[in-house]
Protein backbone atom coordinates (compact mmCIF):
# COMPACT_ATOMS: atom_id res chain seq x y z
CA UNK A 1 0.00 0.00 0.00
CA UNK A 2 1.35 3.02 -0.95
CA UNK A 3 2.55 5.76 1.69
CA UNK A 4 -0.19 8.48 0.71
CA UNK A 5 -2.88 5.78 1.20
CA UNK A 6 -1.81 5.16 4.77
CA UNK A 7 -1.75 8.82 5.56
CA UNK A 8 -5.01 9.35 3.75
CA UNK A 9 -6.66 6.86 5.80
CA UNK A 10 -5.41 7.80 8.93
CA UNK A 11 -6.63 11.55 8.36
CA UNK A 12 -9.68 10.33 7.20
CA UNK A 13 -10.05 7.59 10.22
CA UNK A 14 -9.15 11.04 12.48
CA UNK A 15 -11.73 13.30 10.87
CA UNK A 16 -14.37 10.06 11.41
CA UNK A 17 -13.67 9.73 14.84
CA UNK A 18 -13.84 13.87 15.88
CA UNK A 19 -16.58 13.74 14.26
CA UNK A 20 -18.44 11.08 16.04
CA UNK A 21 -17.01 12.76 19.47
CA UNK A 22 -18.29 15.98 18.32
CA UNK A 23 -21.58 14.87 17.26
CA UNK A 24 -21.98 13.30 21.30
CA UNK A 25 -20.52 16.07 22.71
CA UNK A 26 -23.23 18.06 20.78
CA UNK A 27 -26.30 15.62 21.59
CA UNK A 28 -24.68 16.44 25.48
CA UNK A 29 -24.72 19.71 25.47
CA UNK A 30 -28.38 20.12 23.31
CA UNK A 31 -29.71 17.63 25.84
CA UNK A 32 -28.45 19.96 28.91
CA UNK A 33 -30.20 22.38 27.09
CA UNK A 34 -33.38 21.34 26.94
CA UNK A 35 -33.65 20.10 30.60
CA UNK A 36 -32.94 23.54 31.70
CA UNK A 37 -35.14 25.04 29.56
CA UNK A 38 -38.06 22.60 30.45
CA UNK A 39 -37.04 23.18 34.64
CA UNK A 40 -37.28 27.02 33.90
CA UNK A 41 -40.35 26.55 32.22
CA UNK A 42 -42.18 24.01 34.86
CA UNK A 43 -40.59 27.04 37.63
CA UNK A 44 -42.59 29.77 36.34
CA UNK A 45 -45.95 28.01 36.02
CA UNK A 46 -45.10 27.13 39.45
CA UNK A 47 -44.69 30.42 40.72
CA UNK A 48 -47.24 32.00 38.53
CA UNK A 49 -49.86 29.56 39.92
CA UNK A 50 -48.69 29.77 43.02
CA UNK A 51 -49.18 33.56 42.51
CA UNK A 52 -52.57 33.59 41.11
CA UNK A 53 -53.64 30.89 43.78
CA UNK A 54 -52.57 33.13 46.51
CA UNK A 55 -54.69 35.51 45.57
CA UNK A 56 -57.74 34.10 46.25
CA UNK A 57 -58.34 34.75 49.80
CA UNK A 58 -60.01 31.61 50.59
CA UNK A 59 -57.02 29.75 49.21
CA UNK A 60 -54.73 32.32 50.97
CA UNK A 61 -56.24 31.34 54.60
CA UNK A 62 -55.81 28.09 54.45
CA UNK A 63 -52.45 27.95 53.12
CA UNK A 64 -51.45 30.30 56.25
CA UNK A 65 -53.55 27.88 58.45
CA UNK A 66 -51.33 24.70 57.00
CA UNK A 67 -48.01 26.54 57.59
CA UNK A 68 -49.25 27.80 61.31
CA UNK A 69 -50.28 24.00 61.92
CA UNK A 70 -46.83 22.68 61.07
Amino acid sequence: MPFWLKALLVVAGVFVVGSIVMSVVSWALHSLLFVAVGAAAVGVLYYGYHRFMMSIPAYRRRQLQKKRDY
